[in-house]
């Protein structure tokens, strides 16, 4: 994940992943019961065809993008999420990331690295399901090694977004379709070294990115 700008003139992450992977700090919230049900479910594989991680510098916002190149995707998300019904507190954890990848991403720095660490990520249900088929979802904790030129750091916390039955996606993405039920542990920068003051710890990155997801899964939530 990265970010940023020089000040005259770094990506992802995550998550995401991969579920991947946006966010911004919300007040505590009581939980729900939801009972969801996953129909055409399993191993799945999820790919985007663009990722963006943003920040805002002094007033001015900065994106990191990666993207797909030849028959190369942006970004390559797997992991379990098995056909069944679960049902408990928000949010409701119906499956793992177990790997995650990002592919020819740039910056303003120039080329970034992003690592994925300490899996499985779980992927989680944090909403009913709406008229539209929309389903609100965190992915998470995760943690991304991010490296450039004279700077590396790392990306930890929680990725929100939303499962779209009618596409068979997975939207990354801190806009969501429906009030979400908890709140997601931001996405939070840390172990910063070097990047010239450019990337300081504490900065809350957005990531928003849509992955295709290879089964036609559909994901219906009730409270």
């Amino acid at each position: 994940m990265a970010i940023l700008k020089r000040a005259g003139g770094a990506l992802f992450a995550v998550a995401a992943v991969a579920a991947a992977v946006g966010l911004s700090t919300a007040p505590a919230m009581a939980s729900t019961t939801l009972t969801v049900k996953v129909t055409n479910g399993g191993t799945i594989t999820a790919t985007a065809k663009t990722t963006v991680l943003s920040e805002t510098v002094k007033g001015v916002p900065i994106n990191v993008t990666c993207s797909t190149k030849g028959k190369t995707p942006a970004s390559v998300s797997s992991g379990p999420v098995k056909t069944g019904t679960y049902k408990g507190a928000t949010p409701v954890k119906v499956g793992t990331v177990t790997k995650l990848s990002f592919n020819n991403c740039e910056g303003p720095l120039g080329g970034v690295t992003n690592k994925p660490e300490s899996y499985p990520y779980s992927i989680s249900v944090d909403s009913a399901t709406n008229s539209k088929g929309e389903t609100d979802g965190i992915i998470g904790p995760v943690k991304v090694a991010v490296s450039m030129t004279g700077c590396t750091f790392l990306v930890t916390g929680e990725a929100t977004g939303y499962f779209d039955n009618a596409n068979h996606t997975l939207v990354v993405t801190p806009k969501l379709p429906v009030k979400a039920l908890t709140a997601a542990k931001p996405l939070t920068v840390s172990d910063v070294d070097g990047c010239d003051g450019i990337i300081v710890n504490g900065q809350h990155p957005t990531y928003t990115g849509t992955y295709s997801i290879n089964l036609k899964v559909s994901v219906n939530s009730t409270s």
